[in-house]
């Protein structure tokens, strides 16, 4: 179980409300009255689960008979089967149901601008009101009785379940005579007022059959509304639903949010300098090293252009050398070439030159081993280095890459 808050709007417009713990107790033993603001400051930033209590002198409970086949649709229906009990325009009017038992189904409706007005007044404070029901069907039974609780000029009555109602306490006691409620001598009618006075005031009004010998036991406490109202019981029937039913809190999200996203997007803007400053720098220092070297390849080329101080330097140091070393490839190829003539079954079937590493790369096929290292004996004694890179048997030849370069002095 959750904690959460249950809150009412009194007739003058401002709040009453009580927190309940996670642990099902009230947090403490008094109520707190303000307006919708001072209630979202109460939370204290932290996100509650409200449930708002509206006055049930304004909803009305009661049961409606369907058919096994109406189930599926019944949400659909139900607009139907009471638009003759409902006094003001069916459209007007918004509904909720509870759990269907024996073909009967408990139906709650109020007007749709009453629940809209309360509710918006919490909503626009980002308050996250999950509930809304009549407040008598939160008072607490005991022995599966009935509570009658004095509210001011209210009186609010529940009688089981999802039975209940509230009416002006002038017209209480004709209410109350009509009720045909039987109860036995185990349950309990339990009477709440202020005072003595008004507890003896509100017994006057039990019907006759709440009253007689074996009837029901009858407790009288002097209390409050906020006195029977159970934090650990969930309102059977929830009005918070079709067209009043909980939206996706973007606001509360995007203050949860705010704080988060203006330090994310002030480190990225400090980033964002630290590097732009760390470029200048080292555009900074790129131009001073091109100056530099512009600077010295003026020196050695005093009519030279400025551009590509680099490249212009290399390509005059190239001149003085004299050109790049001339290529061995001629040397390499007359020296196996010529070994070539001495060892027979030789054959070669490609070869490639890297001028980088003046070296001659060769493929080649012999009828055995033998000759193979005869061939690279040969190239050595020549005065070049002969290796055999990789051997392998394909049938009875013997193939092998082999790799010459110039001895070096």
């Amino acid at each position: 179980m959750a904690e959460k808050i249950f809150a009412r709007q009194t007739i003058d417009g401002l709040w009453q409300w009580r927190r309940a713990t996670a642990e099902g107790q009230w947090h403490s033993d008094v109520y707190h009255t303000g307006d919708n603001e001072a209630l979202a400051e109460s939370m204290e930033g932290r996100s509650v689960p409200v449930t708002l209590l509206m006055p049930g002198q304004e909803v009305v409970m009661c049961e409606v008979d369907v058919e096994s086949q109406e189930k599926r649709h019944l949400a659909k229906l139900l607009p139907y089967e009471l638009e003759e009990q409902v006094i003001d325009s069916i459209d007007e009017v918004h509904m909720a149901f509870g759990v269907i038992s024996d073909n009967t189904v408990p139906v709650s409706y109020a007007s749709n601008e009453l629940i809209r007005t309360s509710l918006e007044e919490l909503v626009s404070q980002s308050l996250d009101v999950r509930v809304i029901a009549p407040d008598y069907l939160c008072l607490r039974i005991e022995n599966q009785g009935v509570t009658l609780v004095m509210d001011g000029n209210r009186l609010l009555v529940r009688t089981g379940k999802y039975r209940g109602f509230a009416v002006e306490t002038f017209l209480a006691p004709q209410v109350l005579a009509q009720q045909t409620l039987e109860l036995d001598f185990t349950a309990t009618v339990s009477l709440v007022a202020e005072d003595e006075q008004r507890l003896t005031e509100l017994r006057s009004w039990l019907p006759r059959i709440w009253t007689e010998e074996n009837g029901p036991e009858i407790s009288e406490q002097v209390g409050s509304f906020w006195d029977w109202i159970d934090p650990e019981v969930e309102s059977p029937i929830n009005l918070r639903s079709g067209e009043f039913s909980r939206q996706v809190p973007i606001k509360r999200w995007a203050l949860l949010w705010k704080t988060p996203l203006i330090a994310a997007a002030a480190a990225y803007l400090i980033a964002v300098m630290v590097t732009f400053a760390q470029y200048q720098s080292a555009k900074q220092e790129q131009r001073s090293l091109v100056q530099q070297m512009n600077d010295v390849y003026l020196q050695a080329v005093p009519n030279g252009r400025k551009g590509d101080p680099e490249g212009a330097l290399r390509a005059l140091v190239q001149g003085i050398k004299g050109g790049s070393e001339p290529s061995n490839l001629m040397a390499l190829i007359n020296g196996v070439a010529a070994t070539l003539k001495n060892v027979s079954n030789i054959t070669v079937s490609s070869f490639r030159y890297n001028s980088d590493q003046r070296e001659l790369m060769m493929n080649i096929e012999a009828g055995s081993f033998d000759d193979l290292e005869k061939l690279r004996s040969n190239v050595t004694e020549r005065g070049f280095v002969a290796e055999l890179l990789r051997v392998e048997a394909r049938g009875d030849k013997q193939s092998a890459r082999m790799k010459v370069t110039e001895a070096q002095p």
